[in-house]
């Protein structure tokens, strides 16, 4: 059982510090750009449109 835990306790510090620098979404001040979806439903269906 000890041979396993110094693995897992390093595995565990190394995703730490990865997840320390990981930003998953925009941050305070940044503006989103355009992007496209594919409308399914409503008056529009079956064409892409763009969102910006």
């Amino acid at each position: 059982m000890k041979r396993y835990l110094a693995p897992i306790a390093v595995m565990a510090a190394c995703a730490a510090a990865v997840a320390a620098d990981l930003k998953s979404s925009l941050q305070v001040g940044e503006k989103a750009g355009y992007f496209e979806v594919h409308d399914v439903t409503g008056p529009k269906a079956g064409n892409d449109l763009c969102y910006r």
